[in-house]
């Protein structure tokens, strides 16, 4: 789509340079001005007509639904099984995750609170699937073959996020196989919400697991 281009030149030649020049004191314009442009734009490209929910992966709905929580579901229920099975083999105890339970969450990069967290996971993750995986990704890798657009998915979304970590790379590319294999935002949408609620788990109740995922974050 020829609006992809502007969207995109806007995003990192104008909008970037500027909030990182002029909003570093304003913690919340240079935290969140990403997933403010990205509501903006879904909300100008459809009002515009420039572009349908049907095109942005809102198809199949009901079909989707159960195959997005039973995988949103995974990282969820994954947490505490993981913590407990490092009680049980004995590596709680290891150096590596001594004094866990006391380390203060904005001590480790974690600057939010709980309702904060709660808020990004259910609609940032939301405006956040749509804006990257259903108009951006979808649209430029549409013509690619499978494998190509799941890889150029997970780099497309590091990208997009300035945060070229495992998590992200890993994330944009269950997201793309998902959108190609559904053929819906629907699953990429509540697998992404599944991570988010996996994290929230992890800072306010099994913090030793911190350790054991940062190569993710």
């Amino acid at each position: 789509m020829k609006i992809i281009t502007p969207i995109l030149v806007f995003y990192f030649l104008v909008l970037f340079p500027a909030i990182n020049l002029a909003f570093t004191g304003n913690l919340f314009i240079y935290e969140f001005w990403p997933i403010l442009y990205f509501a903006f734009i879904l909300v100008l490209a459809i009002a515009l007509k420039r572009i349908s929910p049907k095109q942005l992966g809102f198809s199949n709905i009901g079909k989707n639904l159960a195959v997005g929580l039973l995988l949103g579901l995974l990282p969820v229920i994954s947490v505490p099984i993981l913590d407990s099975l490092l009680i049980k083999t004995g590596l709680a105890q290891s150096e590596l995750f001594t004094g866990a339970e006391l380390r203060v969450t904005t001590e480790i990069g974690f600057n939010q609170s709980l309702s904060g967290y709660i808020f990004a996971a259910l609609v940032m993750t939301f405006i956040d699937q749509v804006f990257v995986i259903g108009l951006i990704v979808n649209q430029l890798l549409k013509k690619q073959q499978t494998g190509q657009a799941i890889i150029g998915g997970g780099l497309l979304y590091s990208l997009l996020h300035f945060k070229p970590s495992l998590g992200n790379l890993f994330l944009g590319m269950i997201s793309t196989g998902l959108l190609r294999s559904t053929g819906s935002i629907v699953a990429p949408i509540l697998v992404h919400t599944g991570f988010s609620i996996a994290e929230v788990l992890i800072i306010f109740h099994y913090p030793r697991l911190t350790s054991l995922l940062v190569f993710f974050v």
